[in-house]
C-alpha cells in the first residue's frame, strides 16, 4: 500500500505530527510506503527528506499549485490520499477523489473563532462565530461530507466536527496524536524554570502568560520563563517584559526545531491558550517527564486526565500564577505531576500507537475500494 500525505504549510502541529508519522511508518519494515507532498518542513520530528516530494501551494486559488499537485499525485499513484490541514483538505478533495481514497485531518477550530477578549473560563470552541468563521466553518462542512472519513485527534475535535459542523458520526474517527518517547526526567524539588512552547498569536495568550509569571516572580525572584515560538503578539510580551522589570528573568528563543532538546532545560510546562486540539507541545512535554499547567480547552482535558497536571479556566490570569506558584512553592508536586504526565504519554501518545492506528484505518479504506 502507498499513501501520500499531503501539506500546504510547512510548520506547526499538523507538518510536526506529519512528520513524526511518516518516519516512524517508513522505519518499519512491514509499514506502508509513505510518501510526503508539500513544501519542505520545518520542524523538530525529525529529518523526513528522503520521503519529500517537494510541492508549494501557496493558496486555495493557486491554480498552478493545484495543477502542480494533480501532476505529482499522477506520478506516484497512491492508494490512499490524507490531507494534513485545511487548504490540503480542500485540494486533495477535488483532484484525486475518484482515483484514490481521500480522507483528512480535523486539526481544530478556526483561528478566526477565537479572540483575545474571550471571557474568562469560556472555551472558543462555543462563542458564535463571526462572519468570516462562519465562512471557514461552512467549507469545512461542505468538506467533511466529501470525505469518506475524518481524523478527529480528539474526541473534543470529533464532537466538535459531529456537533457544529454536522458531519455524519460514522465519517468520524478519533486518532489521538502522538509523538517520539525519548530520554526523561522528571523534576528534582520545587520548579525553578517554567518554559512554553507557543505561537504568540492571540489565541495563544501569551500575553497572559507573561503577566502570571510577573506574579510568580515577585513572590519568587529565582524562577525564570523560557518562550519557543513566535509570531504577531511576541512584541507585545517583550514589551510586557520591560514593564515588569522581568529582562534577567524571561528568555525569547524564537522558533526552534530542537524543541526535545529545549524542554530537558525545564521544570515545568506551561501552555496558556484560549483554543487548542490535542496540543503536541503539551504531548512533549508530557514526554519528557515535565510537571505541565494547561488551560482547560479543546483536548487538553484528554491529555492531562488521572492528575497529570494542573487545569485552570482558559483567560484566568490569576489562576494560571497560581497554579505556577503551587509548583513554585511545593517541594514534591513538580516531580510527582512530572512522572504521572510521563506515564500517561507513554501509555496513550506514543506516536507508535498512533502510527498503527492510521495503518489500519487506511488499510481499512484501501481495502473499500479495491473491492467496489
Amino acid at each position: 500500500m502507498k499513501v501520500a500525505l499531503v501539506l500546504t504549510q510547512d510548520r506547526a502541529g499538523p507538518v510536526d505530527l506529519t512528520v513524526a508519522l511518516a518516519l516512524e511508518i517508513a522505519g518499519r519494515s512491514d509499514g506502508p510506503e509513505v510518501v510526503i507532498v508539500g513544501p519542505e518542513p520545518v520542524t523538530s520530528a525529525g529529518d523526513a527528506s528522503g520521503l519529500l516530494r517537494p510541492i508549494t501551494v501557496q493558496s486555495k486559488l493557486d491554480v498552478g499549485g493545484a495543477l502542480r499537485l494533480r501532476r505529482m499525485l499522477a506520478e506516484i499513484g497512491p492508494d490512499v490520499v490524507h490531507a494534513q490541514d485545511r487548504r490540503a483538505g480542500l485540494m486533495a478533495a477535488g483532484i484525486a477523489r475518484g482515483t484514490a481514497p481521500v480522507l483528512g485531518t480535523y486539526h481544530g477550530i478556526p483561528d478566526a473563532m477565537v479572540t483575545p477578549d474571550l471571557a474568562p473560563g469560556h472555551d472558543a470552541a462555543g462563542v458564535r462565530p463571526g462572519p468570516r468563521a462562519a465562512a471557514v466553518l461552512a467549507a469545512d462542512a461542505g468538506l467533511l461530507r466529501l470525505l469518506p472519513v475524518t481524523v478527529a485527534p480528539s474526541e473534543f475535535v470529533a464532537d466538535f466536527v459531529r456537533r457544529r459542523l454536522y458531519a455524519p458520526r460514522d465519517r468520524v474517527r478519533v486518532v489521538l496524536n502522538g509523538v517520539a518517547q525519548g530520554a526523561a526526567a522528571t523534576p528534582q524539588g520545587p520548579a525553578r524554570i517554567f518554559t512554553s512552547v507557543n505561537a504568540f498569536a492571540p489565541r495563544k495568550a501569551m500575553t497572559r502568560l507573561v503577566e502570571a509569571f510577573a506574579t510568580v516572580a515577585r513572590r519568587r525572584s529565582e524562577v525564570r520563563l523560557r518562550l519557543i515560538g513566535d509570531g504577531e503578539e511576541r512584541s507585545v510580551c517583550e514589551r510586557l517584559v520591560i514593564e515588569h522589570g522581568l529582562e534577567s528573568s524571561v528568555e525569547f528563543l524564537g522558533y526552534r526545531t530542537d524543541v526535545p532538546a529545549q524542554l530537558t532545560e525545564a521544570d515545568a510546562f506551561v501552555l496558556p491558550s484560549l483554543a487548542e486540539n490535542m496540543p503536541l507541545a503539551l504531548l512533549e512535554a508530557m514526554s519528557a517527564g515535565l510537571a505541565c499547567v494547561a488551560t482547560r480547552v479543546g483536548g487538553v482535558p484528554e491529555a492531562l486526565a488521572s492528575g497529570a497536571g494542573l487545569l485552570v479556566p482558559p483567560g484566568d490570569t490569576g489562576a494560571l500564577a497560581e497554579a505556577m506558584t503551587r509548583l513554585a512553592d511545593e517541594p514534591g508536586l513538580a516531580e510527582t505531576l512530572g512522572a504521572t504526565a510521563l506515564a500517561r504519554a507513554r501509555a496513550s501518545f506514543s506516536i507508535a500507537r498512533c502510527a498503527d492506528e492510521h495503518v489500519a484505518l487506511w488499510g481499512e479504506l484501501a481495502g473499500d475500494a479495491a473491492g467496489r
